[in-house]
C-alpha cells in the first residue's frame, strides 16, 4: 500500500472494521475458478453455435392436440424466468421483427417461418411476433398454419416460450415468441 498517511490507515482500519480476512490460497484457487470459468463458457458457446447451424439436427418433438382457430397456444421451456413470461404474455416488448404467413401454403409457410426465425436469433432479436392467422380459409377443420407455427416452434432449441397474442396484435391469429440470447452476444 506504500507510504500511506497515518490519516488514511485510520480511515482504511474503519472501513473494514467487523469483516474478516478470506482464508484461501490466492494463485490456486483464482486461477482453478478462472480456468473452470473460462472451460463452461467455452462449451456453451460452442453448443449454441452448433443449435443455431444445425437446429434442425436438435428437433426436440413434443406431442401435442391440434389446436382451432379460437384457442390459445402457449409454450415455454424449464429455464424460463417468470418475469420474462408474465412480460411476454402481456405483448409488454418493443420488436421490429413481425412475420405475417397469411395466404402462404404450409411448404412454404415452414421454409419462410425457418429462415426468419433462423435470421432473427442470428441478429440477436429477442422477441418476434409471427402472424398465422386463424385459419378461416383453411381446408380442414384444423387451422394449418397456426399448428405450423405451434409444432415448428416447440421443435427449435433457441425458442424459450411462445404464446398467443394480445388482441391489438392479431390474438389467437398471432404469437409471441421470445428467443434465447445469441451465443455471440456473451
Amino acid at each position: 500500500m506504500g507510504n500511506l498517511s497515518e490519516e488514511d490507515k485510520k480511515l482504511f482500519r474503519e472501513a473494514v472494521k467487523g469483516t474478516k480476512r478470506l482464508d484461501y490460497q490466492y494463485p490456486a484457487d483464482i486461477e482453478v475458478a478462472q480456468k473452470q470459468r473460462k472451460k463452461s463458457l467455452w462449451k456453451r458457446r460452442k453448443r449454441q453455435q452448433l443449435e443455431a447451424d444445425h437446429p434442425s439436427d436438435n428437433l426436440i418433438f413434443e406431442p401435442h392436440t391440434p389446436v382451432t382457430a379460437f384457442e390459445s397456444v402457449e409454450f415455454q421451456r424449464h429455464n424460463l424466468k417468470p418475469q420474462d413470461w408474465k412480460k411476454l404474455k402481456k405483448g409488454a416488448f418493443k420488436t421490429y421483427w413481425q412475420l405475417d404467413l397469411h395466404g402462404e401454403t404450409v411448404e412454404s409457410a415452414d421454409r419462410i417461418l425457418m429462415q426468419f426465425i433462423q435470421e432473427a436469433h442470428h441478429q440477436n432479436a429477442r422477441y418476434l411476433i409471427i402472424v398465422h392467422g386463424k385459419g378461416y380459409h383453411s381446408e380442414s377443420d384444423t387451422p394449418a398454419l397456426k399448428n405450423l407455427v405451434n409444432s415448428r416452434l416447440r421443435q427449435l432449441p433457441f425458442i424459450l416460450a411462445f404464446c398467443s397474442a394480445q388482441p391489438k396484435d392479431g390474438g389467437t391469429g398471432a404469437v409471441y415468441v421470445f428467443l434465447k440470447q445469441n451465443a455471440s452476444s456473451y
